[in-house]
């Protein structure tokens, strides 16, 4: 979170022993506002007693001075206090009620005052409630799915959102807290579900911290798209910041938190930093990859199948194989699609190591059937990842 710095007027922050920032209720002033506040009150009580008082030549006016002299007196309080260092919270309500409320705002002032030293004692700090929506996780299967996130399996992501939703579904509050806190530290699209379960939970506090999450994955979204901006506008013929800016957007635009038309803006000016890139860069594959599944998913097959064809003879990522693939299925150009399952034996035959849901979609294709009962792609969520 950004750190936030404030004045004299400010709440006072001490630091602990590991450089922690902790809250501290302002200190002193206290017989000071109170004796100001019922002074206040007892002036302003006078200046309404005389206006009402009619047999008084010139009552209302005097009185209408009277409360602009009260008024005038506690902006010049509240100015002294805070050359002092004083806390001002109290002291600025005085002094904004005063001239709409008259004797009231004093009062009201006073009796604020007195609920907080009541109901202080018994307060949790900002800065411990805000630490307690993201615990550390202590639950040894939540880290147990973590590390299988960061061994570099390739569906652990997937299997991971799905366990977290469950234990959102059926878990304790503090089981569903753990799982948000893991969730918000280390993002990934596939734990939108956990965290839309959470802002839809009936306990209040999970709710609270499952927005705080959120809030908190779309700020450092958002963070990084400034700092990739300008880098990129700062370099604009360097396709490595270009593609970076793009591939960030992309992600952003994949996470699931966006409503729709949000999403189909920044998918739009990926497509444009993609496409930008590219041209600075035609022999980066990563970059052609990504460009053709990304514009797959925005319903372009044409170029989709135009960027990723010089790819198809070479490469030795089948996942670039699966968007082409996709993208000459939904052309209709079902004899390129045959060639392409014979021609690339080699990542997309029997012996390749193809994922269960494609293995027989190619070996079907392999069979040299007609095209009329050829069996459907399975679509963009075929390739792992987005």
């Amino acid at each position: 979170m950004p750190d936030r710095q404030g004045g004299p007027a400010m709440t006072t922050i001490a630091t602990g022993p590991d450089d922690a920032p902790l809250e501290r209720a302002p200190e002193g002033g206290s017989a000071e506002l109170a004796l100001v506040g019922l002074l206040a009150a007892a002036v302003e009580t006078a200046g309404f007693a005389t206006a009402a008082a009619t047999v008084i030549p010139h009552a209302l006016p005097a009185a209408l001075l009277l409360h602009l002299a009260v008024c005038g007196g506690l902006a010049v309080w509240v100015r002294s206090r805070l050359r002092r260092g004083l806390d001002l919270r109290l002291a600025g309500l005085m002094l904004v009620t005063t001239p709409v409320l008259g004797p009231l705002g004093p009062l009201f002032t006073l009796a604020a005052a007195a609920l907080h030293a009541l109901f202080r004692r018994y307060a949790t700090g900002f800065q411990d409630w805000y630490l307690s929506l993201f615990p550390e996780s202590e639950v040894e299967p939540a880290r147990e799915l973590y590390e299988l996130i960061v061994s570099g399996r390739e569906t652990s992501h997937l299997a991971a959102g799905e366990s977290f939703t469950d234990v959102m579904s059926v878990g304790s509050p503090q089981q569903k807290q753990a799982v948000i806190a893991l969730v918000a530290r280390h993002f990934r699209p596939a734990f939108t579900p956990a965290l839309k379960a959470g802002l839809a939970d009936a306990d209040p506090s999970v709710r609270v911290q499952a927005a705080t999450a959120t809030a908190r994955v779309e700020h450092e979204f958002n963070e990084r798209w400034l700092a990739l901006d300008h880098a990129a506008r700062s370099h604009p013929d360097d396709a490595g910041t270009v593609a970076a800016l793009a591939r960030h957007l992309d992600d952003y635009a994949f996470c699931g938190l966006l409503d729709a038309n949000r999403e189909a803006e920044i998918r739009e000016k990926a497509l444009a930093g993609y496409r930008h890139g590219l041209g600075l860069a035609a022999d980066d594959d990563d970059l052609r990859h990504d460009l053709g599944r990304l514009l797959l998913r925005c319903g372009l097959p044409a170029e989709a199948a135009e960027r990723l064809e010089p790819l198809a003879g070479r490469t030795a990522d089948p996942r670039i194989l699966f968007w082409y693939a996709e993208s000459l299925f939904r052309l209709g150009r079902y004899a390129d699609l045959r060639a392409l399952a014979e021609r690339r034996a080699d990542l997309l035959g029997e012996a390749a190591a193809l994922p269960d849901s494609l293995r027989d979609v190619f070996a079907l294709w392999r069979t040299g059937r007609p095209a009329a009962v050829q069996p459907a792609m399975p679509g963009p969520a075929m390739s792992e990842g987005k």
